[in-house]
């Protein structure tokens, strides 16, 4: 996986930070959450682009630190290659013992076919998810994740994320 991460966006680009930060839109996201939707107070997960483009590229399942994420599909091969996210909803990520096999156990995997110009909000740190790997073509999407009002009132540690982004510990702020 490749990824421009937030602070390279940010340094070099505009459309990125005024849609990430655009009040209809947090408006608009608001009102499919049912909840207010919040800018993340960790910077280098408010926005990050990736790209998978190899055979077995994934983006494994996991869930997020925070709410919510904003996904723009911008390439994406046929469902036959890997082109679909598969998400488990309702599930709970203990940092310390996330018990992941256990997770699929009495639940139903959900996968939805994805293609250029899609769009979704997923609720990411209740929700199982992946990218499908890959078998043939390209993936490239702009995440942007979100806090709630109760990620603001929580300690959370950014390991994670931070070895998937690639993020050296000097470069973030919080």
């Amino acid at each position: 996986m490749r990824n421009v991460r937030h602070r390279e966006i940010s340094a070099h680009g505009s459309v990125l930070p005024a849609v990430y930060r655009d009040a209809a839109f947090l408006k608009a996201l608001a009102i499919i959450a049912g909840e207010p939707v919040l800018e993340c107070p960790y910077e280098p997960e408010r926005y990050v682009i990736t790209e998978l483009r190899h055979s077995g590229d994934t983006h494994g399942w996991h869930w997020d630190d925070y709410s919510f994420a904003v996904v723009w599909v911008v390439a994406c091969p046929p469902v036959e290659h890997g082109g679909f996210v598969q998400c488990v909803p309702r599930t709970h990520w203990n940092k310390a013992d996330p018990q992941l096999h256990r997770q699929f156990i009495g639940r139903s995997i959900h996968s939805f076919e994805l293609g250029p110009g899609d769009l979704y909000l997923l609720r990411a740190d209740t929700t199982l998810h992946r990218v499908y790997p890959l078998t043939r073509g390209r993936r490239l999407i702009v995440n942007m994740g979100y806090a709630s009002r109760a990620d603001l009132g929580k300690s959370v540690s950014h390991e994670t994320m931070d070895s998937l982004w690639n993020e050296a510990p000097e470069e973030q702020t919080a």
